[in-house]
């Protein structure tokens, strides 16, 4: 069974954020990038499925990958819209360019960037 937004909490609350903004260009091309990223992922493996050995192992992984992908398709794209509190910069930024500057983050630089700042729909979704 392929990966899907409901698989993940943050998917989950960008999928119902992107819902209600889909005349926003930039919010659909992210949903496009993300569902392009998870659909040939298989599902994340649950720990009853761990008794299979190498397949569940490898299964955990690619969804790990492709999780850790999407996450940084995600800061992107709340960046260039306007969705991140406090903002990363002092201006907004253009799509790719952010899309350029997270992907190229190692991921400790990418913890220590978004450490001190929050997805706004993801906080709306808490509300």
């Amino acid at each position: 069974m392929p990966m899907n937004f409901r698989d993940v909490p943050n998917l989950l609350k960008f999928e119902h954020y992107a819902r209600g903004h889909a005349e926003d260009p930039i919010i659909m091309d992210c949903y496009q990038r993300i569902r392009a990223v998870i659909e040939p992922v298989p599902k994340p493996p649950s720990v009853l499925d761990f008794g299979g050995g190498g397949t569940a192992i490898a299964s955990l992984r690619a969804s790990c990958e492709a999780v850790e992908k999407s996450t940084r398709l995600l800061w992107a794209c709340a960046c260039a819209t306007d969705n991140v509190a406090p903002r990363l910069w002092d201006y907004l930024p253009d799509y790719d360019s952010s899309i350029d500057y997270f992907c190229g983050l190692n991921d400790l630089e990418l913890m220590a960037v978004t450490k001190l700042h929050k997805i706004t729909w993801e906080e709306a979704e808490r509300a």
